[in-house]
């Protein structure tokens, strides 16, 4: 009889592929990034060993390179001129600690080795490059990765993926469910429901809290909140996260109700790990905006597909949005919701927040609370 292969079975054998690179980096290993009659194996600089990186440097015959954002090679001291990663060469014998203090993941401030390797130079397979940069980053690990090219041909004990399939499904919008739903009463607003809802391809769970009863054939007074374990759990200081949220859902209540889209997106998108080592470089003067291009991101990570995806699962079509961020307003209406006016939210600031404050209105384009509505 036949027995259906694992494909078959499980779904998408390319999505299947997908998740388990995501884990292969994040557990340190190698993976084989292939497009056409090219290959290029990589793993991710943070969480390889000393062991796996002789093991890298051995299996490239000595032409094992770091590949590294623009971003993260213009603040280490090396040419960024080209549009995708930059690729230094690492010669046998390089220690570990010395590759991370290239690639910006120790902690230590702005302090390290940024001219520790040799001169920076387009990789050689910049769309391979870019692929598995992008792969580093849905992970959530510091993009830079440990390269060579390497024969198509299948490597013993080394998953191999399509950068077609990453770079496809970087474009694929949210899917969403709905895992449950329940009557949450808050001390900000009584009447209250909160929904969970899991993304089908990488299993971020969000959430949305319908606060009163909105109406939503007309426009719904809407916040967008990305999460902060710091800031909204432990009452940090350092950021104005925490006190956005509660004014805002007391705000939505005022209003007669409305939702509150609580997304898993740490940090602007970075996650916890990368927010907490961003505080560290701020720590040595650097503002937000250029703590996140130290470690090699971009100022902004977050995708708000997902959030026009869950409006559109709550039925909702037309929205006031409760934001300083113009962003937000564009990329809504990028992905089909009708943004009719903006509602400010301003929370205060103390002498722990007060540079970040200043970045987000001077660097980030953040809008002031008198500033005139622009969302017409």
């Amino acid at each position: 009889m036949h027995r259906p292969d694992e494909a078959t079975i499980n779904g998408d054998a390319s999505a299947l592929t997908y998740d388990r690179a995501i884990s292969e980096l994040r557990r340190g290993r190698a993976l084989q990034v292939v497009n056409g009659e090219h290959s290029l194996v990589v793993a991710a600089a943070e969480t390889v060993d000393s062991a796996a990186l002789q093991r890298l440097v051995e299996a490239s015959g000595g032409a094992l390179t770091l590949l590294l954002t623009r971003e993260r090679a213009a603040a280490a001291g090396y040419s960024a001129d080209a549009d995708g990663p930059v690729a230094l060469a690492v010669p046998a014998g390089t220690p570990l600690a010395t590759l991370h203090a290239v690639a910006g993941i120790a902690a230590v401030g702005l302090d390290g080795a940024p001219r520790a390797l040799a001169a920076s130079r387009p990789p050689a397979r910049p769309a391979l490059a870019a692929a598995a940069v992008e792969l580093a980053k849905v992970a959530k690990l510091v993009p830079a990765l440990l390269a060579f090219e390497a024969p198509v041909a299948p490597l013993p004990g080394v998953l191999a993926l399509s950068a077609v399939d990453i770079e496809r499904r970087a474009r694929v919008r949210s899917q969403l469910e709905l895992v449950s739903r329940a009557r949450v009463p808050l001390a900000d607003a009584v009447d209250c429901e909160i929904a969970v809802f899991r993304e089908a391809y990488d299993l971020a769970e969000h959430v949305a809290v319908i606060i009163g009863q909105p109406n939503f054939a007309e426009p719904v007074p809407v916040r967008l909140h990305s999460a902060c374990l710091t800031g909204d759990l432990l009452g940090s200081l350092r950021c104005d996260c925490g006190e956005q949220l509660r004014t805002a859902v007391a705000r939505i209540a005022s209003l007669g109700g409305g939702a509150l889209l609580y997304l898993a997106q740490e940090g602007r998108g970075i996650g916890l790990p990368n927010k907490l080592r961003a505080y560290v470089l701020q720590d040595a003067g650097l503002d937000t905006v250029d703590a996140d291009h130290h470690l090699g991101f971009l100022a902004d990570e977050r995708r708000y597909d997902v959030a026009a995806a869950l409006l559109q699962e709550l039925g909702i079509a037309r929205v006031e949005l409760m934001t300083n961020n113009p962003q937000k307003i564009v990329a809504l209406r990028e992905h089909g919701i009708d943004v009719v006016s903006r509602i400010s939210l301003v929370a205060s600031a103390n002498a722990h927040n007060e540079r970040y404050l200043r970045a987000k209105l001077e660097r980030a384009g953040h809008l002031s609370e008198d500033a005139v509505d622009n969302a017409r």
